[in-house]
């Protein structure tokens, strides 16, 4: 039996940005590669990712993300919109439950009793 010469292995290809199809072809691009691969070429991108060296497995998953999210961005999160009572102290609105004669539970919980005001206010029809 003839003796096999010791080939190295080519060096991976990272692709470029844009040049992947989707994100079921940039699996079939990571999957091959080991972690030291994907550090590797996460490390070229100027990618940041929080290393997990005691769970490799972790590590590689958070890596593939940050590449991942490096080719094919996530929509941005919507950001809240703001509580149309943001303009109104507890004090006022307090004040304006007791003005329009609308019983309110009273707690010792600020949060709470902000709450019951507004939810009573609007309730009894007097805010929007």
């Amino acid at each position: 039996m003839a003796k096999k010469d010791n080939v190295t292995p080519k060096a991976p290809v990272y692709p470029e940005k844009g040049t992947v199809a989707d994100e079921k072809a940039m699996k079939k691009v990571i999957k091959p590669l080991t972690d030291e691969q994907l550090a590797e070429w996460a490390t070229l991108e100027g990618l940041t990712w929080k290393p997990c060296p005691e769970h490799p497995p972790i590590n590689r998953m958070r890596i593939a993300m940050a590449i991942k999210e490096l080719h094919f961005p996530s929509e941005p999160k919507a950001t809240k919109k703001a509580s149309p009572y943001a303009t109104f102290t507890t004090d006022q609105l307090i004040a304006m439950a007791a003005e329009k004669n609308v019983p309110v539970e009273v707690c010792e919980d600020m949060k709470i009793l902000r709450m019951r005001v507004i939810m009573m206010l609007r309730a009894h029809g007097h805010i929007g």
